[in-house]
């Protein structure tokens, strides 16, 4: 689920006129580390911001950045 929400939100991105690099960087590096969950063996939280967040944050051995951390609010909202 979280895996399709993401690619729907790098088409939104790609389709609009202009295209903001900083957040499709965003999303491409929160798709490289949902990459690295078993989601069969996983269940992600989707109704909260703050434990996706630190999900992310540890297969990411760091914090998010900041656009990092507004895909995950979109994530959630989606």
């Amino acid at each position: 689920m979280i895996q399709a929400k993401i690619l729907f939100i790098e088409q939104e991105i790609v389709k609009s006129s202009k295209i903001d690099m900083e957040k499709l960087a965003a999303v491409k590096k929160i798709k490289m580390l949902l990459k690295e969950i078993d989601f069969k063996a996983e269940v992600i939280p989707l109704e909260n911001a703050k434990t996706v967040r630190k999900l992310l944050e540890s297969l990411k051995n760091g914090p998010l950045n900041n656009h990092e951390f507004l895909i995950v609010k979109e994530l959630i909202k989606y």
